[in-house]
């Protein structure tokens, strides 16, 4: 392998742009729920999320819903803790684990039985809604439920969650303070414990608590509720939202949807007895770039000056000397947790609170803010494309020459930017190692430089998404709604008994991709949202050991579900 590089600038041509076709199976993008540590002068702990433009981090007026028979009791009644707490514990003791390739159900309905065991139970614990909801079965195994409205020219609400789980890995058992499946309730604590606490029976369970208590309260919607629970979110959703997504489109079209609200981003402490609510409101793109390296084999005793590893090492010793540039525009949707943290978190540096506020419009001050961000690498691809070499293979004896290495380079895609993006700017680096070479070059099984005695270098995008579409939040009545609810159940419920406490509302992004990607077309308004306080320490454990979630936290969920719905309606 020869010498390092210096860095190259990125391509911007379009060319990939015109003839990709994109793929239809796209990866598992992980939720970014793991707790970033801000440390400036102190801790601002948040999670892997980014914020869409705010010029002002002001509270929210609270929107009360005047239908609340309900709302007290969810949060101060000891009978309906007792009674919520066995739901949700009973949910996570059916292991609904999913895994990365599953069969199509109709091909082996056995390979799902927990996932139907879930069923019964959901049946046995919510007999109201199983009573008054019409239950449609997409794809075996999905669960559509539908509560008709009044008003049929109202467009539906959408409540989504996915039933499935994380495998949990044998070998780590006797890790778990508790066992994995027991959905123990640790009264000390006050934490609930289990895989899929967090993600996302709580969610789940909440969704379906609180449509049983409105039924219960008496509650007609005008505007129908639509619940949409997957079963594969894990695995990508292939097989769960994305059937339910095109069965869901057939039914009410483009934009048929009144809003969609998933699993997401939650409750974020600031600095002392300050909060702020980060709904995600965009997602960032996916695209995987296999790249293969074709060349002469033989024996290793007559090797040439490089083998098609030696190729492929210099190739992502290239791609790793040239990181994608960060970027700023104060549509990013970082922006807005940024602002918040500015004006009322207390653990940034005063320059730093400067730059962020002035960074829409003053450019040194938008320069210092990119650097702070591109300095620490828990921050840095909050602002920029992210690529990761996580694949790699080739040669499979030691005397002889490899004639195929491949490897594969994973990039989750900056709001800013797209997937041919993305690919061009791959290629550009990639074709001068191959012009290094003298290999030849295809993209796509394209020839952009015709193959010689060497070899060739085939580049193959895979598994493509474009960064989601950012949801409407100025001047949108939707976001001011789901905003203005967000802000009441917990200014006037959840923290209801803290009156020093300041609380606030901003929009975020995250780098994975949750089952919303199949829902495009439903609705411009998706939100994804916990109505939990997401600590430092609870985060650590989702898709991990001790997946744990306060109970406090799973009521403030029911709470905000049995509210939004409400607010909707009445709103509407």
């Amino acid at each position: 392998m020869q010498g390092g590089y210096d860095k190259l600038p990125g391509s911007d041509s379009g060319r990939f742009g015109q003839g990709l076709k994109k793929s239809a199976m796209l990866a598992a993008g992980t939720l970014a729920f793991g707790a970033i540590a801000w440390r400036a002068t102190g801790d601002w702990s948040f999670g892997n999320f980014q914020v869409q433009e705010a010029p002002k981090c002001g509270r929210i007026e609270p929107l009360k819903p005047s239908f609340n028979k309900s709302i007290e009791m969810i949060f101060e009644d000891a009978t309906f803790r007792d009674e919520s707490l066995a739901k949700l514990s009973g949910a996570v003791r059916i292991p609904t684990e999913i895994q990365d390739v599953n069969p199509q159900p109709a091909d082996d309905l056995d390979y799902y039985k927990e996932f139907f065991r879930f069923h019964e139970y959901l049946a046995q614990t919510f007999p109201l809604v199983h009573k008054h909801l019409k239950l449609e079965k997409v794809n075996h195994v999905n669960l559509l439920y539908t509560w008709e409205g009044s008003d049929a020219s109202l467009e539906p609400m959408m409540l989504t969650a996915h039933q499935d789980v994380v495998p949990v890995n044998p070998d780590t058992v006797d890790q778990w303070t508790f066992p994995p499946f027991s959905g123990h309730y640790d009264n000390a604590t006050d934490y609930v414990w289990g895989r899929g606490t967090g993600d996302c029976k709580n969610l789940l369970i909440g969704e379906l608590e609180a449509i049983e208590l409105l039924l219960k309260d008496g509650f007609q919607p005008r505007r129908s509720v639509i619940v949409a629970l997957g079963f594969d979110e894990e695995s990508s959703g292939i097989l769960g939202a994305n059937t339910l997504g095109d069965f869901l489109y057939e039914r009410y079209g483009d934009n048929g949807i009144y809003s969609v609200v998933d699993e997401g981003g939650g409750i974020i402490q600031l600095g002392k007895n300050v909060f702020v609510a980060a709904p995600i409101t965009a997602e960032k793109g996916y695209v995987d770039i296999e790249v293969t390296v074709s060349g002469a084999g033989g024996h290793s005793s007559v090797p040439p000056d490089h083998t098609t590893i030696g190729v492929a090492a210099d190739l992502i010793t290239l791609l790793e000397a040239n990181p994608f540039e960060p970027t700023f525009t104060s549509k990013n949707p970082i922006y807005g947790l940024l602002t918040c943290a500015a004006e009322h978190g207390d653990k940034l540096p005063s320059s730093m609170r400067k730059a962020i506020l002035q960074a829409p419009h003053d450019k040194k001050q938008r320069e210092k803010m990119v650097s702070f961000f591109s300095a620490d690498k828990r921050l840095r691809d909050l602002l920029r494309t992210s690529q990761a070499v996580d694949i790699i293979k080739g040669g499979i004896k030691a005397n002889a020459l490899p004639e195929v290495t491949t490897f594969l380079v994973n990039h989750r895609i900056d709001v800013n930017s797209s997937v041919s993006q993305t690919v061009e700017r791959d290629l550009a680096l990639i074709k001068t190692v191959a012009e290094k070479f003298n290999y030849g070059l295809f993209l796509a099984g394209e020839e952009i430089i015709p193959p010689t005695k060497a070899g060739f270098i085939s580049v193959e995008p895979q598994k493509s998404l474009e960064p989601a579409p950012i949801s409407p939040t100025v001047d949108s009545p939707t976001w001011d709604l789901f905003a203005g609810t967000i802000q009441n159940v917990f200014q006037n419920g959840h923290f209801k008994h803290e009156p020093d406490t300041e609380f606030y509302v901003a929009t975020s992004l995250v780098s994975g991709n949750t089952d919303t990607k199949y829902y495009w077309r439903l609705t411009k308004n998706i939100y994804r949202f916990m109505a939990m306080v997401m600590e430092a320490d609870i985060m650590r454990t989702i898709h991990s050991v001790n997946e744990h979630i306060p109970m406090s936290g799973h009521l403030s969920t029911v709470a905000f579900v049995y509210e939004y719905i409400v607010n909707v309606n009445e709103q509407a």
